[in-house]
């Protein structure tokens, strides 16, 4: 099987995209025997401190993710060292570093499709690559976007993270038209859900209103074993199995799958 690349946008920060993706991941690996990478294009590094605590600050500079990038932009060649989270899910991190790196790729030729070489160097490896992009629009969210088969797109229960998917979905148009990128959207949820609350409740209303079964019938509740399982470098299956956190990821890592496979029929 062809890898899947996919990656997690939204322009909006505090929407639970690392918590999701690294939960996505998990999901993928437990309960479907796959391996995962997931690659942390995010300045602020949440990913890679979400995975490996207080070990990332002795993690080595050469695995980085603005180490790699270097390498492709000074045309050396690629030497990819994801580490492992878990059993069948690997990281390929990053540091605040990555920051500065950006700053330089925007002025690099080519410095859209950068991540695609990344992209080869890992697909023959692995059975799905998500890659956790930073919120904002930049240079590095549209590398993740030309590298990718299909985007996902989390949102809470607030206006200006509605507002986002429009920034989003101009930004998606543009990559097609000027740089033929063939990312497809597989779909938005809702994170940090309170069915009891009315403006989480129109919200998602509003979405199914204007984006159809584009949204995820899954939603994923607020839940306090989510960050306590973050803050103990662990996925929610392995910290609380049982919780509503645990039910919420498990179901939408079926209907993820179940989404690809009838987006690539």
């Amino acid at each position: 099987m062809k890898t899947i690349t996919t990656a997690c946008v939204n322009h909006k920060g505090g929407v639970a995209k690392t918590t999701s993706l690294l939960n996505l991941a998990a999901g993928i690996a437990r309960l479907h025997g796959k391996k995962v990478c997931i690659i942390d294009a995010d300045p602020q590094a949440n990913t890679t401190m979400a995975a490996f605590g207080e070990e990332m600050a002795s993690l080595p500079q050469d695995v980085m993710l603005e180490s790699v990038l270097q390498e492709i932009m000074q045309d050396r060649p690629l030497e990819l060292k994801p580490l492992t989270w878990l059993d069948r899910v690997d990281v390929l991190p990053a540091s605040l570093d990555l920051a500065a790196t950006e700053v330089i790729m925007n002025t690099t030729p080519g410095r859209e499709f950068l991540f695609r070489e990344i992209i080869r160097g890992l697909e023959k490896k692995y059975d799905h690559i998500l890659i956790d992009c930073p919120p904002s629009l930049g240079i590095i969210t549209q590398n993740a976007l030309m590298a990718s088969d299909f985007v996902i797109i989390p949102t809470d229960g607030n206006y200006f993270a509605m507002k986002g998917i429009e920034k989003i979905h101009y930004i998606i148009s543009l990559l097609r038209r000027k740089l033929g990128a063939e990312v497809r959207i597989l779909g938005y949820f809702m994170t940090k859900y309170n069915a009891g609350r009315k403006l989480d409740v129109d919200i998602r209303e509003s979405l199914i209103e204007t984006l159809g079964e584009s949204v995820f019938e899954t939603t994923i509740r607020n839940n306090v074993a989510l960050g306590e399982a973050q803050y103990n470098a662990r996925s929610i299956f392995d910290y609380a199995p049982s919780s509503n956190g645990a039910r919420d990821y498990r179901s939408l890592t079926e209907e993820f799958l179940k989404r690809i496979r009838k987006m690539n029929k």
